[in-house]
C-alpha cells in the first residue's frame, strides 16, 4: 500500500516536471559541453552538474508554469496534477521553491557566473509565468530564450561559449519561438476562457499560423547557414536536411492546406520529434 502510494505521488510529481522533457534539456546542456570541449568533456563532473542545474530549473519552470496557469488548465488541460486535485497548489510552490533552490546551490559550487546565469534563468521562468504568458509574441520569445541558454550553459562548463555554441543558441531559439506561436494555438480556446492575450487569441488560430510559418520558414533558411558560410561539412547538410529543413517544410505546407485541430495536433507531434532529431545535426557541428 505504501509502496503503491510512493510510485504514484511520483508518476505526479514527474507529470508536473515534464520529466522528459526535463531529460532533453539536460541533453541540450551536455550537447552544448561537447561542441566546446569535445568528448573530452563529457566525461567531466562540471559537465553533468552543468546539465542538472539545467533540468531543475527547467522543472521549476514547469511547476511553477502550472501553479500560476490553474486557471487556465482547469479549461482545457484538467488532466494535470494541479487541476486535477493530485498535487495541491501549495505542495507544487514548495516543490518549485525546492527545485529552484537546488539548482541554485549547485550552480554557486560550479562559480559565480554560473550562478548569476542560473539565477537569471529562475526570474525570467518565473516573469513568464507571473507576467509574459499573456502577451503576444514576447511570452514565446521569452520561452525561446530560455531554451536558447541551455547550450550556453553547457558550453561554459567546457570553457566558455564559442562562435558555434551561439550559432547552436539561435538556432534553438528560432525553432523554440515557432513552436511556441504554434502551441498557442492548441491552447487558444481554454487561454480565451481565461482571458489570456496570446498570438492565437488575438489574431486568431489562422493568423498564429501564419506567423508560425513566417518563423519556421526563417529557421530553415538560418539552418542551412553554417553550411552556405563553410562553417560545417557536408555531412551536417546530409543531417539538417531530413532532421530539420524537411519536416520544418512539411510542417508548414500541412498548415497551408487546414489548420483544424487534428492538424494543429498532428504538426505539434512533429515539431516535439525535431527535439530528438534535431540533435543529429547539431551534433556534426562538432
Amino acid at each position: 500500500m505504501i509502496a503503491s502510494n510512493i510510485r504514484y505521488q511520483a508518476t505526479n510529481f514527474a507529470q508536473i516536471t515534464r520529466f522528459t522533457n526535463t531529460i532533453y534539456a539536460g541533453i541540450y546542456a551536455l550537447v552544448g559541453s561537447y561542441l566546446v570541449g569535445g568528448t573530452a568533456s563529457i566525461g567531466q563532473l562540471i559537465s553533468w552538474q552543468a546539465a542538472l542545474v539545467v533540468g531543475l530549473i527547467v522543472a521549476y519552470g514547469f511547476v511553477i508554469n502550472d501553479y500560476v496557469d490553474v486557471t487556465v488548465d482547469s479549461y482545457s488541460k484538467p488532466q494535470r496534477p494541479i487541476p486535477s486535485g493530485r498535487i495541491s497548489r501549495r505542495t507544487a510552490l514548495w516543490f518549485a521553491g525546492g527545485l529552484a533552490i537546488f539548482a541554485f546551490l549547485i550552480a554557486l559550487l560550479l562559480g559565480p557566473s554560473f550562478a548569476l546565469v542560473a539565477l537569471s534563468t529562475i526570474f525570467i521562468a518565473t516573469f513568464y509565468s507571473l507576467q509574459l504568458k499573456s502577451t503576444v509574441l514576447w511570452g514565446n520569445a521569452c520561452m525561446a530564450l530560455l531554451i536558447a541558454l541551455i547550450p550556453i550553459y553547457g558550453g561554459m562548463a567546457a570553457g566558455g561559449p564559442t562562435t558555434l555554441i551561439w550559432i547552436v543558441a539561435g538556432l534553438m531559439w528560432l525553432f523554440d519561438f515557432s513552436h511556441e506561436i504554434l502551441k498557442t494555438t492548441a491552447d487558444w480556446w481554454g487561454d480565451g476562457k481565461a482571458g489570456l492575450r496570446t498570438v492565437a487569441t488575438v489574431l486568431g488560430v489562422r493568423g498564429a499560423v501564419r506567423i508560425f510559418q513566417i518563423v519556421a520558414a526563417l529557421f530553415i533558411g538560418v539552418a542551412l547557414l553554417p553550411w552556405m558560410l563553410g562553417l560545417s561539412n557536408n555531412l551536417y547538410l546530409f543531417a539538417i536536411l531530413p532532421c530539420a529543413v524537411l519536416p520544418n517544410l512539411v510542417v508548414i505546407l500541412l498548415l497551408a492546406r487546414r489548420h483544424d485541430d487534428a492538424m494543429i495536433t498532428l504538426t505539434l507531434k512533429i515539431m516535439r520529434m525535431m527535439w530528438i532529431s534535431n540533435l543529429v545535426p547539431i551534433l556534426l557541428l562538432g
